[in-house]
């Protein structure tokens, strides 16, 4: 019997693919490149942050530096990558999905989202936010923030169709604290669709958004361009819905 080579046969056994896009993903997160989403794709933390942060990263305006470049944000940034090793402790971690929105005139967007954790026995979402000083932020009423509450309910909604949930979670840690605290179920369907629908008229008429002051101003890569810009009145109440 002729033995026929493996290497020269006419119809081989392998051939080359492109890369996994999780791979990419965590090359891209691990070199810290970062996913560019057009108008109409959208990522959570793009929904719940300063609207006017996230116009100026859909319109293209240039970042500056900012403190979040200096020592104390490196060290910020050094202490959050290190505490998020807890999410290693679940075997279901950085789950990541795209959850369809309609929009009115038979238009459509596409929300992504990425679960920190999830824990299959409990149906629990867990969602980890590193801070300072956790104790005395429970003290002083300032955690949980309305918006990463905000956030884990958006989870809810988009990763309720695939997986079962019943409990959502969020986890603050510090370099010796940790505190959790558990969120009531809720369907953002419509807050979702509606804030889409909301920045998607802003960024169609050039409409700089209402700025949200917070703490992560300082942080924030367009402090120049939104201190220029002023408050905007009249723009506000449109997003706080």
């Amino acid at each position: 019997m002729q033995r026929i080579d493996e290497q020269t046969s006419p119809t081989p056994m392998v051939k080359e693919i492109d890369i996994p896009e999780k791979l990419l993903l965590f090359l891209r997160q691990k070199s810290g490149v970062r996913r560019k989403f057009d108008q109409k794709k959208y990522s959570v933390t793009e929904l719940i942050k300063c609207p006017r942060e996230t116009f100026y990263k859909k319109t293209g305006q240039k970042p500056e530096e900012t403190l979040g470049e200096s020592i104390q944000g490196m060290w910020s940034s050094l202490r959050g990558n290190f505490l998020h090793q807890l999410t290693n402790a679940y075997s279901w971690n950085e789950l990541e999905t795209e959850y369809k929105v309609q929009l009115d005139d038979n238009k459509s967007a596409t929300l992504v989202g990425r679960l920190d954790m999830y824990d299959e026995k409990t149906k629990t979402v867990l969602d980890l936010k590193t801070t300072n000083n956790v104790l005395w932020q429970v003290k002083h009423q300032m955690i949980p923030k309305p918006e990463h509450i905000l956030q884990v309910q958006c989870y809810y909604t988009m990763f309720s169709k695939i997986i079962p949930i019943e409990h959502l979670n969020l986890i603050y840690a510090d370099m010796s604290e940790i505190v959790v605290f558990d969120v009531f179920l809720k369907d953002r369907t419509k807050w979702i669709a509606n804030r889409i629908e909301i920045l998607e008229t802003d960024l169609e008429n050039g409409i700089v958004p209402m700025a949200q002051e917070n703490s992560n101003c300082k942080f924030c890569k367009f402090q120049s361009a939104c201190q220029s810009q002023g408050k905007i009145a009249g723009v506000k109440n449109r997003y706080n819905v």
